[in-house]
C-alpha cells in the first residue's frame, strides 16, 4: 500500500468511526451484560434474565425447562412479548401522553393507556380486519363503536 493510500485508508476509518459516534451506532460490550437464572421449589430452571447496555430479555420455562415464553426490554422503553417458538406474540411502547401502546402480533394496536387511567381498546376479527373500538369515557365507562367509527353506544361504572 503506498502512503497516499494508507493516508486516504486511515482517514476513511476516522471518519467512519466519527460518524458512528455522532448516530450512535457504537455497539454496547456484550461482555457487560449481566444474566440471572430462576428456579423453582425442586430446582428446576424457570427462567432467566439477561441486563445489557441495549436492554433486557426474560426467558420463561415450564415444569420440564421448555422456553414457554419470552420478553424483551428495549432502552427507548418498547417491550416485546414472543412464544415459546420465538414468535413475536405483542408489543407495547411509551406514547406521547405519558401511557403506552400496545400491539398485537400483526402490528395493529390493540389497546393504549393514559396516564389519567383512560385508555382503549380495538377488536378485530381472525382475518385482521378492525370490527370495533372502545374508548374510556369523562363517566367512567367505556364508549362503543363499530369499524367505521361510529359510536354504538356507551357503559357507565
Amino acid at each position: 500500500m503506498s502512503k497516499t493510500s494508507h493516508i486516504h485508508f486511515v482517514s476513511v476509518v476516522l471518519w467512519a468511526g466519527v460518524l458512528a459516534l455522532i448516530l450512535g451506532l457504537v455497539l454496547p460490550d456484550p461482555s457487560l451484560a449481566e444474566t440471572t437464572r430462576y428456579y423453582d421449589s425442586q430446582g428446576r430452571s424457570a427462567g432467566s434474565s439477561r441486563d445489557s447496555l441495549d436492554g433486557s430479555r426474560t426467558r420463561h420455562y415450564d415444569s420440564h425447562g421448555r422456553n414457554i415464553g419470552s420478553t424483551r426490554r428495549d432502552l427507548d422503553g418498547r417491550t416485546r412479548t414472543y412464544d415459546g417458538s420465538g414468535r413475536l406474540t405483542g408489543t407495547s411502547r411509551p406514547n406521547s401522553r405519558g401511557g403506552a401502546d400496545y400491539y398485537n402480533a400483526r402490528g395493529q394496536r390493540e389497546g393504549y393507556s393514559r396516564p389519567n387511567s383512560r385508555g382503549g381498546y380495538n377488536y378485530y376479527d381472525a382475518s385482521g380486519r378492525l370490527t370495533g373500538s372502545s374508548r374510556a369515557n369523562s363517566r367512567g365507562g367505556q364508549d362503543y363503536y363499530d369499524a367505521s367509527g361510529r359510536r354504538q353506544g356507551s357503559s357507565r361504572r
